[in-house]
């Protein structure tokens, strides 16, 4: 923080803060029946939450709250920070120096690149060549291939220590300082000040102390209440140093989202340091971390479920060579590989985490943007009756049962064996070659190029998995035969069989007399 913006801050305190009273909470044993405040102590207005003020003199003050004697009843009060106006709690905590310094954290602009993995990394970029751009982070700097890029660098904002060391940005700020440093009187307790609170925002507080210490030196005058208790704060930090440095290190875990690191640095913080000053401290930074896993876990769950999805049906169409062997692997175990990935991708994100909760979370996920999946011009392979469902004919219905009841785990058992029944008819059809006419839906799937199954296979899990929310279907007219399921072929007929020229109707090889293909919207 510079001294214009401190000084507008000593500003909107006014003439609230020249009055308040910096006498410590042991110099006070006033009862309620306490003597009005002497003339020593200014009488103030306190603003209230509630919007009620307050008028008296301001005795005490600690993390807390503060302790106030007020002029109707001379009585004293202990009032939270919370009690009072924001704006007020805020502005008396800036002047007593209770600033949480975490919640003021040196950020900086930096870079997302997203991989082709769908891994997230952030820094700077400090270079680029034809074949990688070069990402500074605080380990280091890193060449990644640009051949692994999935779209643009998008710009956040992230914690300075992220990209850089706290060495670095404590000599850069010192470089930035050093002729201001090397003055005497307000000028140079200023500069040591800015160099002060720069430094405690990077969790620095030796070299903090270091420079209150001679703000106090170079000029005692120098906004003397709040250096003071500066120094106080500091002096207490500095001394367990090393535990404010693993507390600094777990919140660059959480920043990084290496939940599994996090939860097991805060699971060794007490046990290494039992009489800590900072347990406070640790109890908030555990509570940033659990709500940030949540949110951060809800995230990841739909990504890595739509991800591996699709990653699964490329394998699937890849090494799944017949058709029977496909339908069995979508029936029973795509669903469970699904699960296994998406568990072996939070590992970092939540140790441990089985199956069931993955599951919840997916079930309870907010909604999020639709997607598309076709079945191409496969969908004959689904028979008729599936080809052309449509979801509108639903509607009168019995609603969907209670989560978690009997009639739900029922209503999946019988949606399961119903998937069952229809895969084991198509794969019937398969084996004996489909019907008369019909091309065999084996000999189709072998022949049947890659991209085709691929889709095929991911619009297929989609709509009967069970797991997905289907918006709506939607159809549109095989490009053959204009949906008609027939070609209108003209025979010339031949003179020396003595056939004339006719018209005739033969099926449409492109969607097997289906005539349409089948689409899904979905999320």
């Amino acid at each position: 923080m510079n001294r214009v913006k401190r000084l507008g801050q000593r500003l909107c305190v006014g003439a609230l803060a020249l009055a308040l009273a910096s006498a410590s909470f042991a110099q006070d044993a006033a009862g309620p029946s306490a003597a009005p405040a002497a003339a020593s102590e200014p009488t103030v207005m306190l603003r209230l939450k509630s919007g009620d003020v307050l008028f008296g003199s301001v005795m005490g003050h600690d993390s807390e709250g503060v302790r106030f004697r007020r002029v109707d009843t001379g009585g004293t009060v202990a009032l939270t920070w919370s009690f009072l106006d924001p704006t007020e709690s805020e502005e008396l905590r800036l002047r007593f120096g209770y600033v949480d310094t975490d919640a003021d954290e040196l950020l900086i602009d930096a870079e997302r690149l997203v991989l082709d993995d769908n891994t997230e990394v952030v820094g700077l970029i400090v270079n680029r060549t034809d074949e990688y751009v070069w990402l500074k982070t605080e380990s280091g700097t890193t060449p990644i291939a640009k051949r692994r890029l999935q779209g643009q660098s998008t710009l956040v904002r992230v914690p300075a220590l992220d990209i850089f060391t706290r060495d670095e940005l404590y000599q850069q700020r010192a470089f930035e300082l050093q002729a201001a440093l090397l003055l005497d009187g307000p000028e140079g307790a200023a500069a040591h000040d800015e160099l002060a609170e720069y430094s405690e925002r990077l969790f620095d507080y030796r070299h903090a102390l270091e420079h209150y210490s001679n703000v106090a030196k170079l000029a005692p005058e120098f906004d003397a209440e709040r250096v003071a208790i500066a120094i106080a704060r500091c002096e207490k930090k500095a001394a367990v140093q090393d535990q404010v440095d693993l507390l600094e290190t777990i919140d660059r875990y959480r920043t990084r989202k290496r939940y599994d690191l996090a939860i097991e640095s805060l699971r060794l913080f007490p046990e290494l340091y039992p009489d800590s000053p900072l347990l406070e401290d640790w109890n908030k930074l555990r509570d940033r971390v659990g709500r940030h896993q949540a949110r951060d876990l809800r995230e990841a769950v739909v990504r890595h479920f739509h991800a591996r999805v699709a990653r699964l049906a490329r394998d699937a169409a890849k090494k799944k060579k017949t058709y029977e062997e496909v339908l069995a692997y979508l029936d029973e175990g795509m669903l469970d590989e699904l699960l296994q990935a998406v568990q072996r991708d939070l590992e970092e994100l939540a140790p441990g985490i089985e199956g069931d909760e993955i599951q919840r979370l997916w079930t309870e996920r907010e909604a999020g943007r639709y997607r598309q999946a076709s079945f191409g011009l496969g969908t004959w392979l689904l028979g008729d009756s599936r080809a052309r469902e449509t979801y509108e004919e639903k509607e009168d219905e019995t609603p969907d049962p209670k989560k978690g009841s009997q009639a739900e785990a029922r209503k999946k058992l019988e949606d399961r064996i119903k998937r069952y029944l229809q895969n084991q008819e198509l794969t019937r059809r398969a084996k004996a070659g489909g019907a008369a006419g019909e091309e065999d839906p084996a000999k189709y799937w072998l022949d049947w190029d890659y991209a085709g199954r691929y889709h095929w296979i991911v619009a297929y899990f989609v709509e009967f998995s069970g797991l997905f929310q289907i918006d709506r279907v939607r159809f549109a007219n095989c490009r053959e035969c204009g949906g008609t399921g027939a070609r209108d072929i003209v025979y010339s007929g031949s003179a020396i069989a003595g056939d004339a020229a006719q018209n005739r109707l033969v099926p449409c090889p492109a969607c097997h007399t289906i005539g349409v293909v089948r689409r899904i919207r979905y999320r």
